[in-house]
C-alpha cells in the first residue's frame, strides 16, 4: 500500500525532465563548508546527465540517476578564509557559487529565544552590530518554517547565505552569532550558522524517528506516531482510489495530527548530508510544565540528529532563564523549575559530549525573551572552545550538582566545574559581558533543605573548600536539598565559581 501511494503521488508531482543542472538550496553565495570532513555536493539534472563539480583544486564527476538526482563528495579540506568558487557544470548550463569559505558550521536550533535576532532589541545591539565589519568571515543561512509527515529532500532556505553585517544581523540568531563570533575571534576559522529555529515550537516536532525509537521511556510516543503514520497512508490510499472512481465519500477527514518529527522532516532532514561542527538547542518554554520526560526528549533529539549525520558532534543546551514574578515558598517547583532540572540532567548524564549553558542569572521577570544574548553566546562558546578548539584547561561551566552526603544535621553538596573555587556573587541580568561581583557578606542564598517529612525550609549554606554545606535549625535530620528551584530565583541565588559562571539550579530529591 505504501509503495503504491508514494508511486502515485510522485507521478502526480513529477515533471517530465529537469531542464538545467541545479544545486540543493543549501548551496549559495557566501556559504561556509565544513572543514576536516568529506563534504557532499548534490542537486538535480536531467536523468542520465553528466555533471562536473570543481572546488578547491578538486574536480569530481557524477551522472544523474533515473530520478534526476546527482551527488559528488569533496574530500576533507583544511579551513580556508580565502573566498573560492564552487562550479557545477551540466550539459546545458553552469552553476557558480561565489565567495565560498571552508570553516566550521554550527546548527543553531530551538524556539524563540534561539530564533531571536538583533531586530528584537538585543542589549547593546547597535554597538554590537557595528562590530560586524571586523568579522567578515561569519555567515548564516535562515530556514523557513515548514512541516512534513515524511522527510523531504530540498532545504527550505528562506534566503541565500548572508555575510553577518550590521544590516543582516537584524535577521540572524543573536545567540548563535555571539557564540560563533567569539569562536572566530579566538581561532580565525570562518564560521557558518544554520539558523534553523521555530518560535513557539515544542521539542517533539524536531525529534526524528531514530531518536524517538532509541529512548525506552518514550516508547508510548513512538507507538502512537507509528499508528498515526499508518492512518495517513491509509487515508492517502483512499484519496488516490477516489480520484480514479470519483467517489470521495469514503475518504474521510485527514487523520488526527501528531507533533512528532514534523519539523525535523522538513527543516532538518534535508540538510543531514551537510556536515556540521556541532549543534545548540535553546528551547523548552513550550514544554515548560515537564520534568524528566523532557530530559528523555532531549536525549532522543540529540541521539536522533547524531544518528542522521552519522557522527557524535558536540550538542549544547541552553537552560531556560528566570521568568515571572518571584515567590517565597522554600519548596519552589513552580514555573520552569522542573524543566531546568531536566535540562541539567540531560546534559550531565544522558547525552554524551554535551554541555549546559546556564542562564538563570540573566532572565527577566516580565519578558520570556531576555535581551542579554551576549552572555548566552559566550557560555556556549566556552564549551566549544574546550571541546572543539583545544583549550583543554578552560573552565566551561558554573557549578553543576554532582552528589550529596549527610553529615550529622547538615548536607554536604559536591559539584562538577568548581573551577578555581566557589563564591557568593551578584550579577546584573542586563549587563552583558560584565563579571559578577563577590557578595559583600559572602553569604549564599537560594538553598532549601528538608527532612523525611518533606517539609522545606530556607537553609544556611556555606562554602567549605570545593563543596557547599547546607543546614537549617528546623531540620535536625536532613535528607534533601534544593537550590534556585523556582520560576525566578534572580537575586536570591548567588552561587558562582571564581571564573564568574553561575551554578545551575538543582534538586537532590525526586518527590
Amino acid at each position: 500500500m505504501k509503495t503504491k501511494m508514494l508511486s502515485a503521488l510522485c507521478a502526480l508531482l513529477a515533471t517530465s525532465a529537469f531542464a538545467d543542472v541545479s544545486l540543493n538550496r543549501i548551496f549559495s553565495d557566501h556559504m561556509v563548508l565544513q572543514r576536516d570532513r568529506v563534504v557532499p555536493v548534490w542537486g538535480k539534472a536531467a536523468p542520465g546527465e553528466s555533471v562536473s563539480v570543481r572546488f578547491g583544486g578538486h574536480t569530481l564527476s557524477a551522472r544523474a540517476d533515473a530520478k534526476g538526482r546527482w551527488e559528488v563528495k569533496l574530500p576533507a579540506m583544511k579551513w580556508n578564509a580565502t573566498a573560492q568558487e564552487l562550479s557545477v557544470q551540466g550539459a546545458k548550463n553552469e552553476v557558480v557559487v561565489k565567495d565560498v569559505l571552508v570553516g566550521d558550521v554550527w546548527l543553531v536550533s530551538g524556539q524563540s529565544n534561539s530564533e531571536m535576532t538583533f531586530g528584537w532589541g538585543i542589549i547593546n545591539g547597535e554597538e554590537e552590530k557595528a562590530k560586524a565589519k571586523d568579522f567578515p568571515n561569519i555567515r548564516a543561512v535562515k530556514f523557513d518554517h515548514k512541516t512534513a509527515v515524511f522527510p523531504i529532500d530540498d532545504a527550505p532556505c528562506c534566503h541565500s547565505w548572508q555575510v553577518a553585517t550590521k544590516d543582516s544581523l537584524n535577521g540572524i540568531t543573536a545567540e548563535g552569532y555571539f557564540m560563533v563570533r567569539e569562536l572566530n575571534e579566538k581561532t580565525g576559522i570562518p564560521m557558518g550558522i544554520l539558523d534553523d529555529n521555530w518560535s513557539g515550537c515544542r521539542i517533539e516536532p524536531f525529534v526524528n524517528d531514530a531518536g524517538l525509537k532509541s529512548v525506552p521511556e518514550l516508547k508510548g510516543h513512538a507507538e502512537r506516531l507509528k499508528a498515526y503514520r499508518a492512518n495517513v497512508m491509509a487515508w492517502a490510499e483512499r484519496l488516490l482510489d477516489a480520484r480514479q472512481t470519483g467517489n470521495y465519500s469514503a475518504v474521510g477527514g485527514f487523520p488526527e495530527d501528531s507533533d512528532w518529527t514534523r519539523q525535523y522532516n522538513a527543516m532538518i532532514a534535508p540538510i543531514v548530508k551537510f556536515p556540521i561542527a556541532g549543534a545548540t538547542w535553546y528551547q523548552g518554554c513550550s514544554n515548560g510544565g515537564e520534568g524528566m520526560e523532557y530530559a528523555h526528549k532531549l536525549q532522543a533529539l540529540a541521539g536522533g540528529w547524531r544518528a542522521a549525520w552519522g557522527y557524535e558532534f558536540p550538542f549544547y543546551i541552553v537552560q531556560l532563564a528566570s521568568f515571572t514574578e518571584k515567590t517565597t515558598d522554600p519548596a519552589g517547583g513552580n514555573g520552569y523549575a522542573r524543566i531546568r532540572n531536566a535540562e541539567r540532567i540531560a546534559a550531565q548524564t544522558l547525552i554524551p559530549k554535551s554541555g549546559l549553558a546556564v542562564a538563570i542569572d540573566i532572565g527577566n521577570a516580565k519578558d520570556i525573551h531576555p535581551k542579554n544574548k551576549f552572555d548566552v553566546g559566550h557560555r556556549l562558546a566556552l564549551w566549544a572552545r574546550r571541546d572543539v578548539y583545544g583549550e583543554k584547561d578552560l573552565v566551561v561551566s558554573g557549578p553543576l550538582y554532582k552528589s550529596m552526603a549527610v553529615e550529622g544535621g547538615k548536607i554536604r553538596i559536591s559539584f562538577e566545574h568548581v573551577g578555581s573555587g566557589l563564591m557568593a556573587a551578584e550579577k546584573g541580568p542586563d549587563t552583558p559581558g560584565v563579571a559578577p561581583v563577590p557578595s559583600a557578606d559572602g553569604a549564599l542564598k537560594g538553598f532549601a533543605i528538608a527532612g523525611a517529612d518533606r517539609k522545606w525550609h530556607w537553609a544556611k549554606a556555606e562554602v567549605k573548600g570545593k563543596d557547599v554545606v547546607v543546614s537549617a535549625d528546623e531540620v535536625k535530620e536532613p535528607v534533601a536539598v534544593r537550590y534556585a528551584y523556582r520560576a525566578n530565583p534572580m537575586g536570591d541565588c548567588n552561587l558562582y565559581n571564581a571564573e564568574g559562571l553561575p551554578a545551575s539550579p538543582f534538586r537532590t530529591d525526586s518527590w
